[in-house]
Parts: structure tokens; C-alpha cells; sequence
């Protein structure tokens, strides 16, 4: 007997009240035909207005942003994506038709699609996995002479219950077979043991540098004050003012702390993005795919430049308190003496 399904809208998810988004994707067992042989690829069809909304993609995925993929789908109906390195390997270009056929449920539909455009990486997919074709969903039902049954990707409200959101859904008769959530595993993954003990040990080794970063520096400014009393007791005699003096050390503290902030910021940046790439471990495709991309704090590195200018201040308080008790007679008969 042929098998029949019944479809809801997909905007009927959004009914519930932590759905915000939602959109239909679909995978096919697919192949092309490639020098007068059929090559097994996937394909997954999707709704090329709704999917940039819901999914989730980084600049290094693709050499055009998803928008711009998305609306060369809509230049023609028959249009696919394809992964660049596949396209390559099979000297396929950009505005090439090429034959494919589409397998699901034991039926079967072939159609020539043009290629409007290539990716590196896309959501969800691995290229581990085999080659992937993206294209039209709609498009593939009508070659198919019909729907098929479809995956659903939504965006939920934080803090969501993905147990009590697939009850509630059934209300609207949509029945959830299984789900899958992003957040649950990221979570799970910052909850393994090995992840905290190495961020606390990073954290731990970074609060002891900067406390002893500080303490040097604090050190070094009031010892370096003694040892130039008697320079600083001359500079005064000469006629410099109190206010001369504070703006001198002021600025020779400015430039210390600038230069080592600067250094130390290129250093930081240089370095991260030369060796953190190579911590990207694992076994599995989920573990090295996609590959790190570097992303600086600069919300936590402006608190360190906060940190430095708080001891900047301190340091220059130190100073002019202690200019402010210097004897001048005093620093010129060490002076003498010396």
C-alpha cells in the first residue's frame, strides 16, 4: 500500500509560547551523475526564507554569507548548493547543470539542477559524511510528486523544557518523535570534569600572574622613587613644582603601563591565533568539525585595562604623597654625602 502522511503548517509550532522560530528541513538519499556515472551524495532541502533565521552559521562557513546563498536559491527553483572542495575534485563550476536522483520511501525522482553557488561547511552537516547538496525544498517535493515527511528546526527561549514543550505541541497535533537541542549539549559539554579542571587551572594561573604582575609593579615604582630621592630632590631644588614633578612621574608611569599593555595585548592576540587552533582534539567529527575560530574577550581584556589603570592611579598616589613629604635640604645633603 502507498504510505500517506498528514502535514500540519510548520507555523503551527509557533504557536507554543518558547517557540520563536521555526523552519522545515528535509535529508534525502541522493546521487549525481558525474561522467556517466551515479555518485551517492545527500541532499537536504530546506526553506531558503525561513532557514536564515533559525540556523546557526559563521563567516568562515561559506566565501558569501548565508543571506546571499539563500537568494541565489531564489533565482531559480532548480538551484543547489554544493560543498566547494566536492565541486572542485569534480571540475564543477558555479551555473553548471548537473542530473541527480532523489530515493525516499522506496519512491524515486530525477531532475537537473544548476549549481548557483558552494560552501565549506553548512549546519548540522560533516563532511566525513559524504558529500552535500542544498537546494530548494519545495522544488524537490514537486519532482518527488509530493511531501514527505520533514525535520522541523525551531528557536526556543532560554531555559526552555524540551519534555514539557513536546507535550504541549501534541495539543496543537503536532507529534514529536524525537528532538535534538543544542543547548543541552553544549551544557553537557561544559559540565565534563576535564573542561572545568582546565579553565580553573587557566583561571588560577591568570589571577596569580596578575596579583604578582601588581605587586611588582607596585615594588618597583616605590623602590624606584628611592633610588632617584636625590635626582627628584635636585629636580625640585632647580625650581620644578610639586604639580611639574607629579605630571613627570605621571607620564613616565603612563608610558610604562601603556607600553606593557600594548605589547602584552599583540602578544596575547598574535599567540592565541597561531596555537589555539591546535588544541582542537577528538575522535569524532563532532570533536575537530568546524574547525576553532579564535574569538578575543575584549569585554575581559577592557577589565584588565581597568585593572592596570586602577593601579596606575594607586601607584601615582603613592608617588605624589611621597613627593609631597620629601625634604628638599634633606635629598640635597644625601646628595653631598653620596
Amino acid at each position: 500500500a502507498q504510505q500517506s502522511w498528514t502535514f500540519v503548517p510548520v507555523s503551527e509550532n509557533l504557536r507554543h509560547e518558547n517557540i520563536t522560530k521555526a523552519t522545515r528541513l528535509a535529508e534525502f538519499e541522493a546521487a549525481i551523475q558525474l561522467q556517466g556515472d551515479w555518485r551517492p551524495v545527500q541532499y537536504r532541502g530546506l526553506d531558503r526564507l525561513d532557514f536564515p533565521t533559525v540556523a546557526f552559521w559563521r563567516r568562515d562557513f561559506a566565501s558569501a554569507n548565508l543571506g546571499s546563498l539563500m537568494n541565489s536559491l531564489a533565482l531559480d527553483s532548480a538551484g543547489v548548493l554544493m560543498h566547494g572542495p566536492f565541486m572542485r575534485r569534480n571540475t564543477i563550476r558555479v551555473g553548471d547543470t548537473v542530473r541527480m536522483r532523489f530515493i525516499r520511501y522506496g519512491m524515486r525522482g530525477e531532475a537537473d539542477m544548476t549549481v548557483l553557488g558552494e560552501f565549506d561547511y553548512f549546519p548540522g552537516w560533516y563532511p566525513e559524511d559524504g558529500a552535500l547538496i542544498v537546494g530548494n525544498l519545495d522544488y524537490l517535493f514537486e519532482t518527488m510528486g509530493g511531501q514527505f515527511p520533514y525535520d522541523v528546526l525551531v528557536e526556543t527561549l532560554p531555559n526552555t523544557d524540551f519534555e514539557t514543550m513536546q507535550r504541549d505541541l501534541y495539543k496543537f497535533d503536532i507529534n514529536v518523535l524525537n528532538y535534538y537541542s543544542a543547548r543541552q549539549s553544549i551544557a553537557s559539554e561544559q559540565a565534563q570534569p576535564q573542561r572545568q579542571g582546565l579553565f580553573g587551572v587557566l583561571s588560577v594561573g591568570f589571577v596569580a600572574s596578575a596579583i604578582l604582575t601588581i605587586l611588582g609593579f607596585l615594588l618597583y615604582t616605590l623602590f624606584s622613587f628611592r633610588r632617584r630621592f636625590i635626582e627628584l630632590g635636585t629636580l625640585r631644588a632647580v625650581g620644578l613644582s610639586r604639580r611639574q614633578m607629579s605630571l613627570f612621574l605621571a607620564w613616565e608611569l603612563a608610558f610604562l603601563i601603556g607600553v606593557g599593555i600594548g605589547i602584552g595585548t599583540l602578544l596575547g592576540y598574535f599567540m592565541s591565533d597561531s596555537f589555539i587552533p591546535y588544541l582542537q582534539v577528538g575522535t569524532s567529527p563532532e570533536d575537530v568539525t568546524p574547525p576553532y575560530q579564535v574569538d578575543i574577550a575584549w569585554d575581559a581584556i577592557t577589565r584588565v585595562y581597568a585593572l592596570f589603570g586602577l593601579l596606575f592611579v594607586s601607584a601615582l598616589m603613592a608617588l605624589v604623597v611621597s613627593l609631597l613629604r620629601m625634604r628638599i635640604f634633606q635629598a640635597i645633603k644625601l646628595g653631598e654625602t653620596v
